[in-house]
């Protein structure tokens, strides 16, 4: 269905809203039969959309409300925020005071097959098919909040001028080489400067902050590898409407000839609201000849957008992001761009320089995982074992220790960063206390970094020595995370396992950064809109020995349906049937790449799913699931046999994914899950959840696999109802 669709059917809803002389029964008449149509044939839209078009013009005033609202959605290019849009159910409890038969997002009825994919034509159906229309639109609080926003949407602008005329350079002009330009920021209801796709500022996130206030301070970050930059961070005044003041960056291009990238971000109080990416042509010389391929010689895109409502509750959250790390992959020579901020310090930008993921840093990130598989899946290691005892724990975790402290220097390295100097880590060591969560931000992953990503948790902060020597601290139970007083805290013949940043720091990686392949910017949530029963779609591949005694323990833990899923037609009835009540998508199964492909899968008993069949399912998760992939017992699983799913996992509505850094012992990956799962039904944050459980598995088990673990959804993701245990 395409967004011609949704606009004109938003602009009707919004329309009937403003219109303020009732319409007639003849009106209101007409539009029921749309209404009907809508539901039964929602796909013959070229034959609805004349007869709708034709009522709506024989209403001057309300053809004419329709039509200036119709101009503000295709600015927008009718995106609407998905949190914007209530469940069909909501709207039949709205409209009726209970839910009727149909209660499903997408409006098929429960057990009929998924034949309504679009949302808007859902709730306009059910709303046209009452009487008066216009009365009611004006009763649904939901309306309100999409005509306040397609009303007062502004825009993050970025344009560039010279600093002595201060006109502005056209973004049909390339930069020159050496010379000095103004970057100008704003944020305005005109959409100005370098173009970009129309997605607004998120005004909408910060509507319980502003209290009696009339501006809000926000910091601007801008990063480049090759623009020498004036200042890193700078304040920009929002106002609560109209147009903010103009922050201007004095940059230079140092790259003579080909296309650079300044990355943009926009905080407040260390919440990301949006970041964006200019791309930027730069010519050796004035009149330069410029290849048709290098056109247009300036371009920019949003990377990241939240519609997440920023609450106080929230915001008090928000000194636990101690870090943020950017992370982005540059096409042009495959190098890593990481860039370490200091949120505790006012956004600082502490550390900011390049790695190369062919050379060192690709090795060492190789090193970690091989260390980390056979630690897994061999019988020397935890294969068969839960419960470890200190000998396994000795054998293991010095390697683990020293392939994670070459990792952590290959991140860091002397001398690269402009004000890390030669402490080799020491100084964003210092910044960190335990406890805090590390907040991971990879930029446009449809670039390449879904191939190549970081295993976080296992870097390693202190410094090993490499001989027989080397043993793990025989008082670390003893002592908290700090180590404080224990006698083997400067020995670096003793492995410390609270210096892995995966039992020291809470690691969140956010899957929330768009991508060209999403039709809408996909929003950041902390929340699973949960009832009771918790709906948990359980994807299984069959041969594998526990499945069965899993599933009763999961029930056991809480107020749970689970739907089971062996073979690819009872995923897709499952997906086909609730797709707006799960919560949880369970994939207890194998993963990897196809050799022949080379393409991502997740294996089920009879068939693989790859992501055209997760595209082809078209599914809307309306609860905002968690996606739980514990790839067990196959020897290419890992993040590059998922990561580059998660952007079909997100467009399907999940809020986030937790997956594996390598393969897991079966025995261990179910141990794992009922012990994560139970504290998750609690209503416990997941990130907060996983570190516990990791520590947990440490100090109880002496058993490390908590490491392999990551977690790419915000920290404070929960259930929205704790579940009431038999």
């Amino acid at each position: 269905m395409n967004s011609s669709v949704t606009k004109t059917l938003l602009a009707l809803l919004l329309a009937l809203k403003k219109l303020e002389i009732p319409l007639s029964e003849d009106e209101q008449a007409l539009l029921q039969d749309v209404g009907q149509q809508l539901a039964l044939d929602p796909d013959y839209w070229e034959f609805i959309e004349p007869e709708l078009i034709t009522i709506i013009q024989a209403n001057s005033t309300l053809h004419q409300l329709f039509e200036a609202v119709k101009v503000k959605l295709d600015t927008l290019d009718g995106r609407i925020p998905r949190e914007l849009l209530p469940s069909l159910a909501y709207l039949e409890k709205e409209l009726f005071g209970e839910t009727k038969e149909i209660t499903t997002f997408d409006g098929q009825i429960k057990g009929e097959p998924n034949n309504q994919p679009n949302p808007v034509i859902s709730l306009t159906s059910s709303i046209l098919r009452l009487s008066n229309q216009d009365h009611t639109v004006k009763q649904l609080p939901f309306i309100q909040e999409i005509s306040d926003y397609v009303e007062n949407y502004r825009y993050f602008n970025t344009y560039f001028a010279n600093p002595d005329e201060r006109t502005t350079v056209p973004p049909s002009e390339p930069l020159i080489h050496g010379q000095t330009y103004l970057l100008l920021v704003d944020i305005s209801p005109e959409r100005k400067g370098i173009e970009s796709e129309p997605t607004p500022f998120p005004d909408q996130a910060l509507a319980q902050v502003w209290n009696d206030s009339e501006s809000l301070p926000l910091d601007l970050v801008v990063a480049s590898k090759e623009f020498n930059i004036d200042a890193t961070v700078k304040k920009l005044t929002l106002p609560r409407s109209g147009a903010s003041d103009i922050v201007q960056f004095t940059v230079k291009p140092n790259l003579f000839e080909g296309r650079d990238y300044i990355q943009v971000d926009l905080l407040y109080r260390g919440y990301l609201l949006q970041s964006k990416q200019l791309a930027v042509l730069i010519i050796p010389v004035a009149g330069a000849e410029i290849p048709e391929s290098l056109r247009p010689p300036q371009t920019a895109s949003i990377t990241f957008t939240t519609t997440d409502l920023l609450t106080h509750d929230k915001l008090a959250l928000l000194p636990e992001r101690f870090l943020t790390v950017d992370v982005q992959i540059d096409t042009r020579d495959g190098s890593t761009d990481l860039r370490f901020l200091d949120r505790t310090q006012g956004n600082q930008e502490l550390v900011s320089y390049s790695t190369n993921l062919q050379s060192g840093l690709g090795n060492a990130i190789a090193r970690v995982r091989q260390k980390l598989h056979s630690m897994a899946a061999t019988k020397e290691g935890y294969q068969f074992k839960t419960q470890g005892d200190m000998k396994l724990l000795n054998t293991w975790l010095p390697q683990l220790a020293d392939a994670g402290r070459y990792l952590y220097r290959s991140l860091l390295p002397e001398n690269k960063g402009r004000t890390l100097g030669e402490d080799s880590g020491e100084k964003l060591r210092a910044a960190l206390k335990p406890d805090s969560v590390i907040q991971v931000n990879p930029i446009n992953p449809i670039l390449g970094l879904g191939k190549a990503t970081i295993p976080w948790a296992l870097l390693y902060e202190r410094k090993v020595m490499t001989s027989k020597e080397v043993h793990v601290c025989e008082e670390f139970l003893n002592h908290d995370i700090d180590c404080t007083d224990c006698p083997f805290k400067d020995n670096y013949k003793v492995v410390c396992p609270h210096a892995f940043w995966g039992y020291r720091y809470a690691i969140e990686q956010l899957p929330a950064w768009t991508s060209g392949e999403l039709s809408q910017t996909p929003s950041l949530v902390w929340q699973i809109a949960n009832n009771q029963p918790l709906y948990i779609n359980f994807n299984v591949w069959r041969d594998f020995r526990f499945w069965k005694n899993h599933l009763p323990k999961i029930e056991q833990l809480g107020y749970v349906k689970m739907l089971v899923a062996e073979e690819i037609m009872e995923l897709e009835n499952i997906w086909a049937t609730y797709s707006s009540d799960l919560d949880i998508v369970y994939f207890y199964c194998h993963g990897g790449i196809d050799e022949t492909e080379q393409l991502p899968y997740l294996q089920l008993s009879d068939d693989k799913i790859s992501s055209n069949f997760l595209e082809a399912c078209e599914v809307n998760w309306q609860h905002r699931p968690l996606v739980l992939l514990n790839g067990c017992a196959t020897g290419d699983y890992g993040p590059e046999s998922y990561i580059s799913l998660i952007d079909d996992f997100r467009a399907a509505g999940a809020s986030g994914v937790i997956g594996t850094e390598c393969p897991v012992p079966e025995l261990f990956a179910e141990l794992y899950a009922i012990i994560l799962l139970k504290r998750v039904f609690r209503g416990e944050p997941l990130g907060r959840a996983m570190l516990t459980v990791r520590r947990e598995m440490l100090q109880q088990n002496l058993n490390p696999l908590g490491l392999v673990y990551s977690l790419y959804a915000p920290y404070e993701i929960a259930l929205a109802r704790a579940l009431a245990h038999n």
